[in-house]
């Protein structure tokens, strides 16, 4: 009897043009032939609450970021602060931006160019962020002097997002954009588990969601309703599975881990050991 695939392509895209840092939505692919199960569709309800509550808290926004700023047309888009036009004509900068703890309800960003405005140079900012209500609240940083005047021209009350693994979005001043995808990331997820039997054991092999892992997690669970525990960490794109019983079943999902942390699941597979 066929069951069904289901497993996530998380997609976070980087356009060639000007290295601009874009947040795509992640896409949901269902094929034939492997289980759907309850951590599957957690994972997918997740992504999907993500996209319509925002999906972002405060403390996701601690790290170091690459992002694109873009400038409505008009009178806020300038070559000031690092802008520059694309072949779209639009005007864009690219820089990193360091987000780092503050307090327990706010961030702190760090970053040379001013997130919407390319009118006027207004230097580095540094701007603390508080997420109300899928949100973002941004404010004037702390100075050395203890003033908070003049540290941040990017002040107000905006729309941010947690678009896809790792890549945020969020509104600014003079209505402008801007998408941030975090450079030390886990990998994505693999893909494509399969297994073949034989005498004693169970052969898996997959494919690599990039080429960021160190290694593999293979999680293995021995019934519907059981939880997955590791059964090895292999550092290429198969494993075989000796410690089986004969005539069980068996699920599994492969998890890609490196220094940055731990992916997704792969889609989930059910093996009958004869």
């Amino acid at each position: 009897m066929r069951s069904i695939i289901l497993f996530l392509v998380l997609m976070v895209s980087i356009q060639a043009n000007s290295q601009e840092v874009q947040c795509t939505p992640e896409s949901i692919n269902i094929q034939e032939g492997d289980v759907v199960s309850a951590d599957v569709l957690n994972d997918i309800f997740t992504r999907i609450n993500n996209i319509i509550t925002g999906g972002i808290d405060t403390e996701d926004l601690v790290g170091t970021w690459q992002c694109t700023s873009t400038l409505r047309p008009g009178g806020a888009s300038g070559v000031q602060n690092g802008y520059t036009q694309n072949t779209l004509g639009l005007f864009t900068v690219t820089q990193e931006v360091i987000i780092s703890s503050h307090n327990d309800l706010k961030v702190r960003f760090n970053y040379p160019h001013n997130f919407g405005q390319g009118f006027q140079e207004t230097g580095a900012q540094d701007c603390l962020g508080h997420i109300v209500n899928g949100k973002i609240l941004m404010t004037n940083g702390l100075t050395d002097t203890g003033s908070y005047e003049d540290t941040c021209y990017n002040t107000g009350y905006y729309d941010i997002q947690m678009i896809s693994n790792q890549c945020f979005r969020m509104g600014n001043i003079n209505d402008s954009t801007t998408n941030c995808r975090k450079t030390s990331v886990p990998p994505l997820s693999p893909s494509g588990l399969s297994a073949v039997v034989t005498s004693g054991k169970i052969s898996l092999t997959w494919s690599a969601g990039d080429n960021s892992e160190t290694n593999y997690d293979v999680q293995r669970k021995n019934s519907p309703t059981g939880t997955y525990v590791s059964v090895g960490l292999p550092t290429t794109e198969s494993f075989e599975d000796s410690s089986i019983v004969t005539a069980g079943t068996y699920w599994y999902r492969i998890f890609a881990k490196n220094n940055n942390g731990t992916s997704t699941g792969s889609n989930v597979i059910s093996v009958v050991a004869q």
